[in-house]
């Protein structure tokens, strides 16, 4: 529609005006409203941010149960910056319990929105890049308003992580999520500068080195599991974009999917694909493809060069795309088609997700509330029973004197053991005497 209009403009010699494109999504994407409504429940106007923490602190140094609702809880009622190092511990925490697996979903959206509107956007990848200890996921609408806000800043090194967490999730179902992730690798590695070679260390003359030697119980053998052991930002923006456009076969997602074996160094499958796409008459291929073609030839190692410039001269002969559209303006109008086609369904379901995780928090309140007047219940029946018996004890002392005194005994016999055992060890100790060490005779 853009497009369109811009041309009709031109055609009428009238100058358009022309506005910056800040952001790809919306803020009616956000619904913020509709998260602030989620949060606006009486419960979050009874809490006290601060004494609500240390409660939960207290809870699990003494007893080490944390539960997932009071997570949420905290979670959603943050307002400022100063609460996310807590937020950040408790996650730590309940990672740690028997309650992890009933963490809620509001709570990993709550995580992203509050990092990203109070925190550190660096920290919060970190966080979402271990889930292990903080148990943070990524789903389709947070990651989208997280990508939006990476791309629009230009932090494309970011934004390939975070795409790339979205592809170790293997979730590909939502098209502006993949659009956007394929951006983001796609702007990584076109900018990605090589790191220069460290310094060879200085040579040093042979010294006698002593050796150190470690028992151990068991020696791992080394294993790379090529998913979630890669580490390199480049390799995995590689992965990402050949995983997420190896799903459809436009002539766009083809060329993009050229674009991320030739970066994950997946050489064979590269060949392989470049010699089906030769076969294919409607493929045609960017520029920006061919170029980045001969940039990794000249930094591969000596044997895989034949291979890269092998596929350099199958694609050369393919037919060019026009030079008036580059693969990243094709992109962008890819995204912008996936937001045309997804953002109403996108936006419906938000709303209908966060009005069904407002009545989950209440059913989860409802149930801690019952389960806890139980608990608090049963300990006054169990106080109670006690008190009895011990009226009871007071009531029938002397017909049951015999058996009290029996009691007693053995109590004593047990005590005197213990104090028999501990004189024994201290007596054995105080007339230890020592070997005399004398000199050795020449």
């Amino acid at each position: 529609m853009l497009r369109h209009s811009r041309k009709v403009l031109l055609k009428n010699n009238v100058c358009p005006i022309i506005y910056q494109k800040k952001n790809f999504l919306t803020q009616e994407y956000k619904c913020t409203e509709a998260w602030k409504n989620m949060n606006s429940s009486p419960v979050f106007n009874k809490i006290n941010i601060n004494d609500f923490y240390n409660v939960v602190d207290q809870n699990y140094t003494s007893k080490g149960v944390i539960s997932a609702i009071d997570v949420d809880i905290f979670a959603n009622a943050i307002k400022d910056s100063s609460h996310l190092e807590e937020l950040k511990d408790m996650l730590h925490k309940l990672r740690l319990s028997a309650e992890t697996g009933n963490m809620l979903e509001s709570t990993r959206q709550a995580t992203v929105r509050n990092f990203m509107e109070f925190g550190d956007i660096n920290e919060l990848v970190e966080i979402l890049k271990n889930p292990l200890n903080f148990g943070v996921f990524l789903d389709y609408y947070s990651a989208n308003i997280l990508l939006d806000h990476l791309i629009t800043t230009a932090n494309y090194e970011l934004a390939a992580r975070v795409a790339s967490l979205v592809m170790l999730q293997e979730e590909y179902d939502n098209d502006i999520t993949c659009a956007l992730c394929q951006y983001a690798c796609f702007k990584y590695i076109t900018d990605y500068v090589p790191p220069e070679p460290a310094p060879a260390p200085p040579e040093q003359k042979n010294k006698k080195v002593e050796e150190i030697k470690i028992r151990i119980k068991f020696l791992r053998n080394p294993y790379f599991d090529d998913h979630f052991d890669i580490q390199d930002t480049i390799t995995l923006s590689g992965k990402t974009l050949a995983w997420i456009s190896e799903r459809a076969t436009d002539n766009l997602s083809n060329n993009l999917q050229l674009v991320g074996w030739l970066i994950y160094k997946k050489f064979d499958k590269l060949t392989a694909f470049c010699e089906t796409l030769n076969k294919e008459k409607s493929f045609k291929v960017y520029g920006e493809v061919l170029k980045l073609l001969q940039r990794e030839a000249g930094l591969v190692e000596p044997e895989s060069k034949p291979i890269l410039e092998n596929c350099f001269a199958i694609l050369s002969k393919v037919e060019k795309t026009s030079s008036d559209v580059s693969l990243e303006e094709s992109l962008k109008n890819a995204i912008e088609n996936a937001i045309n086609k997804s953002h109403k369904n996108d936006v419906s379901d938000q709303q209908q997700l966060y009005t069904s995780w407002s009545k989950i928090r209440d059913e989860k309140l409802a149930e801690q509330a019952q389960r806890l007047d139980r608990a608090r219940r049963l300990q006054l029946v169990q106080e109670k029973q006690k008190e009895m018996q011990d009226e009871e004890q007071k009531l029938w002392f002397f017909e049951n004197e015999d058996q009290i005194d029996l009691e007693i005994e053995d109590k004593e016999k047990l005590t005197d053991k213990s104090t028999l055992k501990k004189k024994a060890t201290k007596t054995t100790d105080e007339n230890y005497i020592p070997p005399e060490i004398r000199p050795k005779k020449k």
